[in-house]
């Protein structure tokens, strides 16, 4: 059997249709529109071929296939979008979804980030020196790995696919078919994005941030910021594919179903056993998706996976102590050397919770003492005990 092919991934990517397929459109998207240059169909003898991810936007047509290929369409997960139709500008868009207090959460966590740090937002779009493209693909894949690891995804398919990646977007930014999305603290990314993009859509496919920053909400802020650049460069729809998640639900004004594609050769007995095999299985993972079955098999897979292969975790204890209090202290630390990465996020939470800022702050080790150490701003200063469990 030949892998399942992703129809997202072969035209965004590869910019080509599978040979099923004549054309490819989308009446609900301005200038959406595929053609197959190849006009020779190769008739599968004893296997089938599946398509899988198709959102029901796409408008495919066949081309004239052989009389013994035959294709069942199958049903499979919901997707998530936004569409900026009748929108004007981001704060519009914000007012159709969040009532005026969540509103002000949001505005406040942009605040809170760009006084805390030396903030800038960047989307790289059919220009990118390959220096600056090097860098912050190695950043994006280092940050993915580590909030996989916080999420317990120890397998994430696309981090093993990294090496592919890589070669692949480059030319594909130049072109203005994909883009890297990144917030900046000094020249320290912190949140990446990578999209797809043709014409009027935008593909958000696979985002993460540095986990250092997560009390200041920065994957939300670069959902504004993103949202404010499609609309002020006539982007008409943004798709965040499947996978149901709060904030989709919350953030997304539209969904939609994807289906599977299943070609087989009707005169070959083992091709159609293997298409009714492969029919019924993803026909099962529907109906157990549908009544949550598979998200609780996963999640009792993963811990299972945990207690197998246990991560290496840090407990922070904080104590708020009075700004006059002396305290014993050594020589100052250096958050960002390797030894103290595990007090980052410690630091930086200390910078939301007293609006402080970053270069306002100093880390000392505290004396006496084993694994403490004191973090201290202009106004406030907590200690902090740092216990390593293995």
């Amino acid at each position: 059997m030949s892998e399942p092919l992703d129809l997202k991934e072969q035209i965004f990517l590869l910019d080509k249709l599978p040979g099923f397929y004549k054309t490819l459109s989308s009446n609900s998207l301005n200038g959406f529109n595929y053609t197959n240059d190849d006009s020779n169909f190769k008739s599968p003898r004893n296997s089938f071929q599946v398509i899988k991810d198709i959102p029901e936007y796409f408008e495919l047509e066949y081309k004239q296939l052989p009389k013994n290929i035959k294709h069942v369409t199958v049903e499979q997960y919901p997707g998530f979008s936004i569409s900026f139709e009748g929108i004007n500008d981001v704060n519009d868009y914000l007012k159709t979804r969040f009532g005026n207090s969540s509103r002000y959460k949001l505005r406040r966590s942009i605040k809170k980030l760009e006084a805390s740090f030396d903030i800038k937002y960047k989307m790289y779009y059919g220009e990118m020196s390959k220096e600056e493209y090097d860098f912050i693909f190695k950043k994006f894949f280092r940050l993915l790995e580590l909030r996989s690891i916080e999420k317990g995804i120890l397998d994430n398919i696309n981090i093993k696919r990294s090496d592919y990646f890589y070669k692949k977007f480059y030319p594909l930014i130049l072109q203005k078919r994909a883009s890297l999305f990144v917030i900046y603290n000094g020249d320290n990314p912190i949140d990446i994005c990578l999209n797809y993009h043709n014409n009027s859509i935008v593909y958000q496919f696979i985002r993460t941030y540095d986990i250092a920053y997560s009390k200041f909400n920065t994957g939300y802020i670069d959902l504004i910021k993103q949202i404010e650049w499609c609309i002020n460069n006539n982007i008409d729809f943004i798709d965040f594919s499947f996978g149901t998640y709060y904030w989709k639900k919350r953030w997304c004004n539209t969904s939609y179903k994807h289906n599977y594609h299943i070609f087989y050769n009707s005169k070959s007995l083992l091709s159609i056993i293997k298409s009714k095999v492969y029919v019924s299985k993803i026909k099962i993972k529907h109906v157990l998706r549908e009544r949550g079955l598979i998200d609780k098999y996963h999640v009792k897979k993963q811990k299972l996976k945990n207690t197998i292969k246990p991560l290496k975790k840090t407990e922070i204890k904080i104590s708020n102590i009075d700004f006059n209090v002396e305290v014993n202290i050594g020589d100052e630390i250096n958050i960002y050397e390797t030894e103290h990465h595990f007090i980052k996020k410690t630091v930086y939470d200390f910078l939301f919770n007293f609006n402080a800022n970053e270069k306002d702050i100093k880390v000392y080790e505290v004396l006496d003492t084993s694994n403490k150490y004191l973090i201290i701003g202009n106004e406030n200063k907590v200690i902090i005990d740092a216990i390593f469990n293995s």
